[in-house]
C-alpha cells in the first residue's frame, strides 16, 4: 500500500469522537488529519481509500500491563477456569492425565476456590489422593499461589509439607516444568499466535511485565526472531524483574521492541491472601499478607536503577505495599531529584487517600487493571472488610487526584481483550460500592491509548494526529453510548500496526487517485 485514506468513520480525536474528518496514512506515520476535505488535498495518487459508514477509529489499544509470553503458553495448557468446585477442578486433572505419558508433567492454571462450592482452597494433598503417576502443578488465577503435588515436589527438591507453593517459592518447579513442555519452537508459535489475537481485539503495543522469579520470564530475542519474520504485529515495550545485564537504560531498542525498565514485586494478591495490607485481613485475622522485600532493598534497586537510567514499575495491591513504595521513591527522589521517566506503581488496589495525595506529590504515574473489579466482586469484600472497601478500587480517584493514569489487562489474570476492561470502567460490574467511581467512555479511552504512551516517555503515540505512529483500530461499529455490556460484544473490522494491516486486510489500491478499499472482514470477528 502506498498509502490508506480513511473517510466517512467516527474519529476519536482524544477526547471526543468526531464525524466529518478523515486520516491519511503514509508508511508508518499519519501524515494528516482533520477534516475530510482539507485530508482528501493531501492524498496521493494510488491510495487506497478505506469509505466507513459511521464505525469508530480509534487509536491503536495499548495494553500497559501484560505477561505476554505466559498468556501465551498457559492457552496450550489444562484451564481450570471453568471449574465449579475442588472436585470439578480434581476431575479434570484426572481426565488431563489419562492424555499425558506417566512422565509428563500435569500444568493447569486459572483455577479460582473463590468460585467453588465451599470455597475451600486446593493443596498438594488433594492432587495426591488422584494417585496418578504424573508430576501436577497447579497455578492459582493470581498467579502468585502454585500448588504441587508430592510428585512435582520430589523431582524439584522444594520442601513443602501441604504442596502449597506462594509467591517465588515455586520457581524451580515452574522452571522445570517448563523445559519438559516448551521448546524454543514452541515457545515462537505461542506468541506468533498471541500476539495475532491481541492484533483481532485491536492492540497494536504491550507492556510485557517479566517475572523470572516467579518463572515468568519475558525473551527479548523471541519477539526479535518474530519481527524478524514479519510476524509481529505489536509494538513491545518490556519490564523484567531483574537489572539487564549487561547494564540498558530505559528505552534502549527501536520504535518496536525495546527494553523499558525494572518490574519489582513489592506483594502478593488480595486472593491469595498474599497482598500486604496494614492490618490483618477480615477473614484470615492470623494473616496481613506479605512484603516481597525489606524497605532497605527496595530502596537499593530503585537506587541503582537511577543511576542507570532505568524506569521502575512498582507491583502494589495491599495499602501497606503502597506505603512501601511511596517511602522508597520518596527516599531516592530526594537523592537524584524526579525520575527523568516516572517511576510506575501497578494495580492500587487498597489505596487510602492519604496515599493518593502522596502520590500525586510524587507525581508517580499510576497503572490500574479495570476488570479486577467484576472478577473481585465477590471475593474482595470478605477479604477487605466494609472500611477498608471505601478505599478499594477506586478508579475515578485515583484519575482525578493522581494525574494521567493507564490501564490494562494482567492477562492472564483477566482477559486481554480491551473492551472488557473499557466495560469495567464504565459499569462497574458486580461491585455496588463507590457507583461515584464509575468512568465515560470518553474518559476511559485515554487509559488505553495516549496514557501507556506518556508513561514511557513517548508523546507520539495512541492519538490520531498528524506525525504520531499509524497505528490504529478500526470497529465495527459506532461505539458512542454504549453500554459496558454492550461494549463487550465489539468486534475489530481492521487493525493497523505501523501502516500494516495486522488484522482484517488486505487492503487493495487499483488504478486512480484514490481507490475504495476492497471488504475487509465480510463478518467482522468478535475478538475473545
Amino acid at each position: 500500500m502506498k498509502g490508506l485514506f480513511i473517510t466517512g468513520g467516527t474519529l476519536w480525536s482524544g477526547s471526543a469522537f468526531l464525524r466529518g474528518h478523515a486520516l491519511l496514512v503514509c508508511g508508518e506515520r499519519i501524515v494528516a488529519a482533520g477534516p475530510e476535505e482539507s485530508v482528501r488535498a493531501a492524498v496521493p495518487p494510488g491510495t487506497t481509500e478505506l469509505r466507513l459508514s459511521g464505525e469508530s477509529v480509534l487509536p491503536g489499544f495499548v495494553d500497559a500491563h501484560i505477561h505476554l509470553t505466559t498468556w501465551a503458553k498457559q492457552r496450550s495448557l489444562l484451564d481450570l477456569g471453568g471449574a465449579r468446585s475442588l472436585d470439578e477442578a480434581l476431575d479434570m486433572v484426572r481426565e488431563e492425565a489419562r492424555r499425558t505419558p506417566p512422565d509428563g508433567w500435569i500444568r493447569g492454571w486459572n483455577y479460582n476456590e473463590t468460585l467453588w462450592s465451599g470455597r475451600r482452597s486446593l493443596k498438594g494433598p488433594d492432587l495426591d489422593s488422584l494417585a496418578i503417576p504424573n508430576p501436577v502443578l497447579l497455578q492459582r488465577v493470581c498467579t502468585h499461589i502454585n500448588v504441587a503435588n508430592r510428585r512435582a515436589l520430589d523431582l524439584t527438591g522444594i520442601d513443602s509439607s501441604d504442596g502449597v507453593l506462594e509467591e517465588r517459592d515455586a520457581v524451580h518447579a515452574l522452571r522445570a516444568m517448563e523445559k519438559s513442555v516448551f521448546s524454543r519452537r514452541a515457545l515462537l508459535e505461542a506468541l506468533k499466535t498471541a500476539c495475532a489475537e491481541l492484533a483481532s481485539m485491536g492492540v497494536t503495543c504491550v507492556h510485557p511485565c517479566g517475572a523470572d522469579d516467579y518463572g515468568m520470564e519475558e525473551d527479548l530475542s523471541l519477539y526479535e526472531e518474530l519481527r524478524a519474520a514479519g510476524d509481529l504485529p505489536v509494538r513491545v515495550f518490556s519490564y523484567h524483574d531483574a537489572p539487564s545485564y549487561p547494564a540498558m537504560p530505559s528505552g534502549f531498542g527501536g520504535d518496536w521492541i525495546r527494553y523499558q525498565g525494572l518490574k519489582i514485586y513489592l506483594d502478593g494478591s488480595l486472593g491469595g491472601r498474599t497482598a500486604a495490607l496494614s492490618a490483618p485481613y477480615s477473614d484470615a485475622p492470623s494473616t496481613c499478607g506479605q512484603l516481597n522485600w525489606t524497605i532497605t532493598h527496595v530502596t537499593d534497586m530503585l537506587r541503582t536503577a537511577r543511576e542507570r537510567g532505568v524506569q521502575t514499575l512498582l507491583h502494589a495491591i495491599g495499602d501497606r505495599a503502597l506505603d512501601q513504595a511511596i517511602s522508597c521513591i520518596s527516599t531516592v527522589d530526594a537523592e537524584f531529584g524526579p525520575a527523568r521517566l516516572r517511576d510506575r506503581v501497578n494495580h492500587l488496589i487498597v489505596c487510602r487517600p492519604d496515599q493518593r495525595a502522596r502520590l500525586a506529590e510524587l507525581g508517580v504515574f499510576c497503572d490500574i487493571q479495570p476488570s479486577f473489579v467484576p472478577s473481585d466482586a465477590a471475593m474482595a469484600p470478605p477479604r477487605l472488610g466494609p472500611d477498608r472497601m471505601k478505599w478499594a478500587y477506586r478508579w475515578r480517584s485515583i484519575m482525578t487526584e493522581c494525574g494521567p493514569v493507564s490501564a490494562s489487562s494482567d492477562a492472564p489474570v483477566e482477559s486481554a481483550n480491551p473492551m472488557h476492561s473499557l466495560g469495567a470502567l464504565l459499569d462497574r460490574p458486580g461491585m455496588p460500592h463507590s457507583p461515584e467511581e464509575r468512568l465515560s467512555l470518553e474518559e476511559a479511552i485515554p487509559m488505553f491509548t495516549e496514557n501507556p504512551y506518556r508513561a514511557v516517555g513517548r508523546s507520539d503515540g495512541g492519538r490520531l494526529t498528524e506525525g504520531c505512529l499509524a497505528d490504529l483500530a478500526v470497529l465495527d461499529r459506532d461505539i458512542r453510548g454504549l453500554t459496558g455490556p454492550e461494549l463487550k460484544d465489539v468486534g475489530v473490522m481492521c487493525t493497523i500496526a505501523g501502516g500494516r494491516t495486522t488484522h482484517g486486510g488486505p487492503l487493495e489500491a487499483t488504478d486512480g487517485p484514490t481507490s475504495e478499499a476492497r471488504v475487509i472482514c465480510p463478518r467482522p470477528r468478535v475478538a475473545r
